[in-house]
């Protein structure tokens, strides 16, 4: 994604799987998931097939 991208609204999909579409913007209509480790805690974003790790906030 280029860095000045602008933030695009997403909606829940149905279901326990994490599930996401972007609902606005010029990524309307693309659809990814959240990925998490065993614990629950999200460790990254699916966005058309890329998947794009956390990272530690700005200090």
């Amino acid at each position: 994604m280029p860095p000045d991208y602008p933030a695009a609204a997403i909606g829940f999909l149905p279901g326990a799987d994490d599930k996401y579409i972007v609902t606005e913007g010029g990524l309307a209509g693309q659809r990814g998931y959240f990925s998490r480790d065993s614990d629950g805690t999200i460790t990254g974003i699916d966005l058309a097939g890329r998947l794009f790790g956390r990272t530690s906030p700005a200090s």
